[in-house]
């Protein structure tokens, strides 16, 4: 089915292999994949997660907003807001709303785009939990993360977790250590990936950070994207 990838030029192309993906191999799956969104050509910072869970209203087939991930959870807004990268009234909105509109939707998608941030996830296949995506399923959606990369063409990913670190530079790393060393310098420490993007090579700087909720270290995941945000 991916015989072609390379032909891909537009995220919309990229869209479609997804739902082509979930529907080959995942047949049983009622719940539709979260894709990227965001600023989509050249944004600072692509946001990059793991995978959707079910926690994410948009996931219905009737839903006829934008779909991105976490639409309609508190969480990883949060952490965004108190890192200085998400906006006081958006927060407030979220925190006193049961569920999320189209239009609020939109408004934090505009948010998104207008300060040049782009969110996603290496699977992107929904879950109905948190269990993290095996092997297999990581190495099927991979090709189609890089495509998406390529033509996206951020300046900086932040991979929350070790799995979009690991897979994106092939380099092993604690993040514990990586936080205390850039903690004492008080400075981001970048590792390059090199992108073949349309007969050009791009070098985007990748920032390993905690995941921001969950199994991961929210109170340490604020302090490396304050950083980010002074970027």
């Amino acid at each position: 089915m991916l015989k072609n990838i390379q032909g891909i030029k537009t995220l919309d192309e990229v869209w479609k292999y997804v739902n082509q993906l979930n529907r080959k191999h995942f047949p049983d799956n009622r719940l539709m994949p979260i894709l990227g969104n965001g600023k989509t050509f050249r944004p600072k910072v692509m946001f990059m997660f793991i995978n959707p869970t079910a926690r994410n209203i948009s996931l219905r087939k009737e839903w006829k907003g934008p779909r991105f991930p976490f639409i309609g959870t508190k969480q990883v807004w949060r952490v965004f807001h108190k890192a200085g990268l998400f906006d006081d009234m958006l927060m407030e909105e979220i925190e006193h709303s049961s569920d999320w509109s189209i239009e609020f939707t939109n408004q934090v998608l505009g948010f998104l785009q207008n300060k040049g941030f782009y969110l996603t996830n290496v699977v992107k296949c929904t879950e109905y939990d948190a269990t993290l995506p095996n092997s297999k399923k990581i190495k099927l959606f991979l090709p189609l993360l890089m495509k998406e990369i390529e033509i996206v063409q951020p300046e900086y990913i932040v991979t929350f977790g070790l799995i979009p670190f690991e897979r994106l530079t092939g380099k092993k790393i604690k993040l514990s250590e990586h936080y205390l060393d850039i903690n004492k310098n008080k400075k981001l420490k970048f590792y390059e990936l090199k992108i073949n993007s349309f007969k050009t090579t791009s070098k985007i700087k990748v920032i390993p950070c905690y995941f921001p909720v969950g199994r991961g270290n929210p109170r340490r995941a604020v302090e490396i994207l304050k950083m980010v945000n002074a970027l």
